[in-house]
């Protein structure tokens, strides 16, 4: 390996990658705006956003193909802004895969060795080796074209991680597969990011694939940190509108605050769960959060749960959406103004009968119900 293109060295104490009040601009509109955050050593991050929200350039900053317009970034206590792509020590897996079609299978993982010099006797040992951790062993003679979309998708893994880079980038790589290998493939992912203990950041889209891949998922919108939280805390405790909207099936509903930390909800006094803030004073309009999945259901003149419920409602259902595990009903209440609430019944066998036009009760327990003061 030549010296002019030997890694940097490492601050073994520091944070596998920070990154410090990082921005860029693309004519004079902000893509990314004072973003900071940082990633320990075998921590697996997911950037999630929608379209346009900075998350790509965010990552491609991480790269090294985009200078930033303002902060810098660190990766192992080094900053990086000022050095080129091929010096950062970083695998990248991509959505178009960009393995080539005339190689083997064996022949695509070792090219990143022999591009770094490894010695050539090293090579098929290495790489035999990480198309095992892919499962992928005994394949490696294939070409690409006699893999199958989830094979390929493991030999670019493997690629990537084959030199033991100290941080992968992961640029939305499962967007193009069909959902039910996405699926397998995420699971695929994590065992060996978890296997092999290597820092990596993901951009994603996939609310599943967030939650489902990442020790952390940092949200983003409009080029901003809206959030950064485990998976479970990014879900069940929304840091604003934006970030409970964006994760899960959520209904809005509009209350007024209250003294005792309650609120006014359709003309009727409840509680209410714990928002990111405390209450404001009483009158201050509240957009108040909740989820689908806790909204429970049934026909007119049966309770909506076995359990108690703190607020039940009458109903009439608009829409049955029946999606195998799960069904997702949209219900009009006349109390919240004719407002259509989304429903996710996981138990669909129970109401089989419950269709368009089916007069029904809704419910749901008050510290589901998650008040933001506009």
């Amino acid at each position: 390996m030549k010296a002019a293109d030997a890694p940097l060295p490492v601050d073994a104490a520091a944070a596998m990658v920070e990154v410090r009040g990082v921005g860029k601009s693309f004519g004079g509109v902000p893509a990314v705006d004072q973003v900071s955050f940082t990633v320990a050593k075998g921590r697996f991050l997911t950037i999630l956003g929608p379209s346009g929200s900075g998350k790509t350039t965010l990552l491609r900053m991480i790269a090294g193909f985009i200078e930033p317009g303002e902060g810098e970034l660190f990766i192992h206590g080094r900053p990086v802004s000022a050095v080129p792509p091929h010096r950062r020590s970083i695998g990248m897996v991509f959505q178009r895969l960009a393995l080539f079609p005339h190689l083997t299978a064996a022949q695509n993982v070792a090219y990143p060795l022999r591009m770094r010099g490894f010695a050539a006797g090293e090579i098929p040992g290495r790489v035999e080796a990480m198309l095992k951790v892919v499962q992928l062993g005994g394949l490696g003679a294939r070409r690409i074209h006699e893999l199958s979309g989830g094979q390929q998708q493991r030999v670019a893994i493997a690629r990537a991680l084959v030199y033991q880079p100290d941080l992968v980038l992961l640029d939305e790589p499962l967007a193009a597969l069909d959902r039910k290998l996405r699926e397998e493939m995420q699971l695929e992912f994590r065992r060996i990011q978890q296997e092999l203990g290597v820092t990596t950041i993901n951009v994603t889209h996939d609310q599943r694939e967030a939650l489902v891949m990442s020790d952390e998922v940092l949200v983003m919108d409009r080029g901003r940190v809206q959030q950064l939280a485990s998976p479970d805390a990014a879900y069940r405790a929304p840091a604003n509108v934006f970030v409970a909207g964006f994760i899960g099936v959520t209904n809005f509903l509009e209350a007024v605050a209250l003294e005792g930390g309650r609120v006014r909800l359709a003309g009727r006094e409840c509680g209410c769960g714990a928002g990111p803030a405390p209450l404001p004073a009483a009158g201050t309009v509240l957009d108040c959060a909740l989820r689908a999945e806790h909204v429970r259901i049934a026909p007119a003149g049966t309770a909506a749960d076995e359990a108690p419920l703190d607020v039940q409602l009458a109903g009439v259902v608009r829409q049955v959406a029946f999606e195998g595990d799960r069904t997702l009903y949209e219900v009009g209440v006349a109390d919240l103004g004719n407002a259509v609430l989304r429903v996710i019944d996981r138990s669909p066998e129970a109401h089989l009968g419950l269709r368009p036009g089916a007069v029904v009760r809704i419910g749901w327990r008050a510290r589901d119900l998650i008040p933001f003061p506009r």
